[in-house]
């Protein structure tokens, strides 16, 4: 991969850090507990609201744990060590990174895991 390709991808991770970092900074209402009077609400209100939290908790998961492996990739380009696979050390082809530039992995090795 040249310098340039290399920039695009760096840009593309830096980005996206700053974007989650921005969803995850703010006070996450959603996944708080809420108090139901359980006189007005019946009990398919009081399910809806239970779920309704835990897929916030979930999406809000599935962003740090995307936040950790970008702040990863972004590591490994500073110690020069981005770009190969981590299981067989092959690079990893340049359109997989354009794709998701924090991936670990080449295609072969994903698949066998």
């Amino acid at each position: 991969m040249d310098e340039p390709e290399r920039q695009a991808l760096h840009d593309q991770l830096v980005e996206r850090r700053e974007a989650l970092r921005q969803l995850l900074s703010g006070r996450d209402e959603s996944t708080e507990r809420v108090e139901i009077d359980n006189s007005c609400q019946s009990l398919l209100s009081r399910v809806e609201a239970q779920q309704g939290r835990e897929m916030a908790r979930a999406i809000r998961a599935r962003w740090e744990r995307e936040l950790a492996r970008i702040e990863g990739a972004l590591r490994r380009m500073e110690n020069d060590e981005y770009g190969d696979c981590f299981v067989c050390g092959e690079p990893i082809p340049l359109a997989r990174l354009q794709n998701d530039p924090s991936v670990t992995r080449c295609v072969e090795c994903a698949e066998s895991e």
